[in-house]
């Protein structure tokens, strides 16, 4: 059996050069002395371009400004920066809190922001040093969540046969490259069909990119066009990420995975979602969600033109809910779990014992 990523500790026939940019640790963000390094995808794929933050409002704007995005790489990415905050104590809550308001819909950035200070805590109890500590934690994350992706990658590959017809919304992050690469080793020929995922256009910048970086056929549509292309008998299964799962099974992710799970389910088709660490305690359901609402001013440009009059208003809310009734699997580094069962996670054997994420 391969093990990807050599670098983050795994062993196997992949080495880090071999996955695609996106999910290397370059494609993400590094701590390198004192700055921290990140890939603005908003140039992809037309250039690679890096952005150096020194600051944590630097690395707060990247943030916000969809320079980095992902669950898993925007939260690496806020790690780094809380270490830019310097050893005050107040100086780390504050610009953590900073971070956290980036994203508040991100669970995983939430929770790397709770790992980091606890850490703070400790060292700053033990004489250690915060900044240190910080660093320290973020790389271990980094190195557990690549273990929990590229588990919940191999057992999504699992649910795919040989010539099937994937849509998928957004870029859906670090597992759903694992899928790709699993798939890959297994033989299996895939479609990838991107939904282009506006106003951003992460679909068709960054997730055609990975798939085809991954070796398979990558076709871009319109967010409308889902529907009737399931309709034509063009897709066999819709397949996402989750920036959260709840407890009863509801997921939620980008803005547009309702319409396509509503597309998916009067066409007979399956839902999966994939969410390597599992539901977010915290979350019993739908009412525990906060949908972050951002400028409606995004809707009113495509790939940096205005295609709207002056004077009107845009409406983005950039996360969606999709009911659990809607889901046909959720699947994690422990297992592939009906909706209804995704709270007995909990009570699973981890994969990674000490996994913070």
């Amino acid at each position: 059996m391969a093990i990807l990523d050599n670098k983050l500790g795994l062993e196997g026939e992949f080495k880090e050069s071999d996955l695609p940019l996106l999910i290397r640790r370059a494609g993400m963000a590094e701590w390198d002395d004192g700055v921290v390094r990140i890939l603005d995808r908003r140039e992809l794929p037309l250039e690679v371009q890096y952005l150096e933050c020194r600051t944590v409002e630097e690395v707060a704007n990247a943030i916000e400004n969809m320079a980095i995005q992902g669950a898993f790489s925007l939260s690496i990415a806020a790690g780094y920066g809380l270490a830019l905050a310097g050893s005050d104590a107040q100086a780390i809550q504050l610009s953590a809190a900073r971070l956290i308001n980036t994203r508040p819909t991100g669970l995983a950035l939430h929770r790397m922001m709770a790992a980091c200070l606890a850490r703070v805590d400790v060292a700053l109890g033990e004489g250690e040093d915060p900044v240190r500590a910080i660093i320290d934690t973020v790389d271990k994350a980094a190195a557990d969540l690549a273990r929990q992706g590229w588990k919940t990658g191999q057992r999504a590959a699992s649910l795919l046969e040989d010539g099937m017809s994937i849509l998928t919304h957004c870029f859906p992050d670090r597992s759903y490259a694992y899928l790709l690469m699993e798939a890959r080793r297994e033989g299996k020929n895939l479609t990838i069909i991107c939904s282009e995922t506006r106003p951003y256009l992460q679909g068709a910048r960054l997730t055609s990119l990975c798939a085809q970086q991954a070796g398979f056929d990558a076709k871009v549509i319109t967010d409308g066009m889902s529907a009737y292309l399931m309709r034509r008998g063009d897709i066999d299964a819709f397949v996402t990420a989750a920036d959260r799962v709840c407890m009863d099974g509801t997921v939620c992710n980008k803005i547009g995975t309702y319409q396509h799970a509503l597309a998916a389910r009067a066409h007979d088709l399956p839902y999966y979602t994939l969410r390597q660490s599992g539901p977010d305690r915290e979350s019993a359901g739908e009412a525990d969600v906060e949908v972050e609402i951002r400028s409606g001013d995004a809707i009113l440009y495509c790939g940096g033109e205005r295609t709207a009059p002056e004077g009107v208003q845009g409406l983005y809310p950039s996360f969606d809910i999709t009911p659990p009734d809607l889901v046909s699997a959720i699947v994690t580094d422990r297992g592939i779990f009906l909706p209804r069962e995704i709270n007995t996670y909990i009570d699973s054997k981890p994969f990674i014992e000490d996994a913070i994420l």
